[in-house]
C-alpha cells in the first residue's frame, strides 16, 4: 500500500513540475520526490519489471515520434560516435585510477565505479572480481541520479520546447488513457520479445521498433498526448530517485571526498566529450550531450522524448554505447582489473 501511495505522490509531483514548465517536469518531479522519500522517509524496493514497463512505454512513444527519413541521415554520426566512445572509455579508466590513488578503495572497486556504461551489468560483475559491490552500486546510483537531475535542466533551459496541441485543456482524458493503454500494449509485447534476446537494454530498442511499426502501419494518424507518456516518465523517475537513499549516501561518503571530485570530473568529461561530438556533427550541442553522456540510456532517451530533442537518435546512440561496452567488458576486466583477493573493496597494506 505504501508503494502505491508513494508512486501516486511521485506522479502527482511530476505533473505539478510539468505544469510549472520545469524541463522534463514529469521525470524530474518524480525523481526529486524519490530522493526525498528515500533519504528522509523510507527505502522502498521495486521490481526491475516495473522499470522495464515504464521504459517500454517510453520506447514505444519514441517509435511513434520517428520519421523514417531520419535513418538516412544517421550515417554521418558513426565515426564521431566511435571517437567519443573511445574518449569516454579512456576518461572512465583514468578516473578509476585517480579514485584508487587518492582514496582507500581497492583498485577493482575504483575501476568498476568509473566504467561508463551498463551500470547493472557492471555492478553485478564487480563482486566477482574483488570489488566492493556496495560502493560500486552507490557510486553508479549517485552518478545516474546526479546526471538525470541536472542534464534535463541544463538542456531544457537552453532549448525551446514547442507546446503540443495535445497539451491543451480540450485534449480528452479518455483519448490520453487510450493512448497510454496502446503504448503499454506495444511495450509489453516488446518486453516479451526482448526476453528471448539476452542483451542489455534490448527492451528499449524493441519497444522503439514496435512503436515505429505500429505508427507506420496500424495507427498512422494516432497522436499521443503528452501526459500519457508523462506518467511513464514519472514512474521511471520515481524508481530511479528512491534508489538514492541513506544507505547509498553513506556508502558514497565512505569513499571520501575524492568521490565528489571524481564525480565532478566525470561530469566535466561528459560535457567535453559532447563538445567533441558537437564539433564533428551537424547536431546542436544539447542534442549531442543527450546522445553521448554516460548517464543511463533509458533516462536520457526519456529526457530526449520529454524535450522532443532527437529522441530516436539519442536512444540509438545511448544503446550503442551500452551494447559496445557490454561486449568489451570481458576485455576491459582482463586488461585493467587486478587479481581478486580476500580483501575486497579495500586497499591492501602497503598500497
Amino acid at each position: 500500500m505504501l508503494k502505491i501511495f508513494y508512486l501516486a505522490i511521485a506522479i502527482s509531483v511530476g505533473a505539478i513540475f510539468y505544469q510549472l514548465h520545469v524541463p522534463a517536469g514529469w521525470l524530474l518531479g518524480a525523481l526529486v520526490t524519490g530522493m526525498v522519500f528515500g533519504l528522509y522517509i523510507k527505502k522502498l524496493y521495486f521490481p526491475d519489471s516495473l522499470f522495464k514497463v515504464a521504459l517500454a512505454i517510453i520506447g514505444a512513444n519514441i517509435g511513434f515520434m520517428v520519421d523514417p527519413e531520419q535513418f538516412l541521415t544517421y550515417h554521418y554520426l558513426i565515426l564521431p560516435f566511435f571517437l567519443t566512445l573511445l574518449l569516454t572509455l579512456t576518461g572512465g579508466i583514468l578516473l578509476g585510477k585517480f579514485m584508487f590513488k587518492f582514496s582507500n578503495v581497492h583498485p577493482n572497486t575504483a575501476f568498476f565505479c568509473c566504467l561508463p556504461g551498463g551500470a547493472s551489468e557492471v555492478i553485478a560483475l564487480s563482486k566477482e572480481f574483488g570489488a566492493d559491490q556496495h560502493i560500486v552500486a552507490a557510486f553508479h546510483t549517485t552518478r545516474i541520479t546526479l546526471f538525470v537531475l541536472t542534464i534535463p535542466i541544463v538542456v531544457g533551459l537552453h532549448t525551446r520546447v514547442v507546446p503540443s496541441v495535445t497539451d491543451s485543456a480540450t485534449s480528452s482524458l479518455i483519448a490520453g488513457f487510450v493512448a497510454l493503454v496502446c503504448l503499454a500494449g506495444i511495450g509489453l509485447f516488446a518486453l516479451w520479445i526482448a526476453q528471448k534476446i539476452p542483451l542489455p537494454g534490448i527492451s528499449l530498442l524493441m519497444a522503439i521498433l514496435f512503436g515505429f511499426l505500429a505508427h507506420q502501419f496500424v495507427f498512422p494518424t494516432f497522436v499521443v498526448p503528452k501526459f500519457a507518456t508523462g506518467i511513464a516518465q514519472a514512474l521511471m523517475g520515481a524508481i530511479v530517485g528512491i534508489r538514492f537513499d541513506r544507505e547509498t549516501y553513506k556508502e558514497f561518503k565512505r569513499i571520501g571526498k575524492v568521490s565528489i571530485v571524481t564525480l565532478m570530473f566525470y561530469f566535466l568529461m561528459s560535457f567535453g566529450v559532447a563538445g567533441v561530438f558537437f564539433l564533428l556533427t551537424p547536431l546542436d550541442f544539447f542534442a549531442s550531450l543527450l546522445g553521448v553522456v554516460p548517464a543511463g540510456a533509458a533516462e536520457m532517451a526519456s529526457t530526449a522524448a520529454a524535450l522532443d530533442i532527437e529522441p530516436m537518435m539519442v536512444a540509438t546512440l545511448q544503446m550503442l554505447r551500452v551494447l559496445i561496452l557490454f561486449a568489451l567488458l570481458p576485455l576491459l576486466i582482463k586488461w585493467f582489473s587486478k587479481p581478486a583477493t580476500s580483501e575486497q573493496g579495500v586497499k591492501s597494506d602497503g598500497t
